[in-house]
């Protein structure tokens, strides 16, 4: 699991979010006037998708950035 800050260009936020929320494995979990949404994105075990679907991120239109803030890689018990 990866936690996200992306910064839109100003009057995108909400058509960014609908985008990745439709993104497979990624949550917007909260979007600010300005232009920041904090996202989720998750992978399955096994899968190796987190790097591109952060690259994907970045490449939606309307993007300004997205910053990596938090990653946890776990072990399934």
């Amino acid at each position: 699991m990866a936690g996200l800050v992306v910064h839109t260009l100003p009057g995108c936020s909400a058509s960014v979010a609908d985008t990745l929320n439709g993104f497979a494995g990624v949550e917007v979990h909260q979007a600010d006037p300005t232009g920041k949404l904090v996202v989720t994105v998750e992978e399955q075990a096994g899968e190796k998708t987190m790097i591109d679907t952060i690259s994907r991120i970045n490449q939606t239109q309307g993007v300004m950035s997205a910053a990596l803030v938090y990653s946890h890689q776990g072990t399934e018990d």
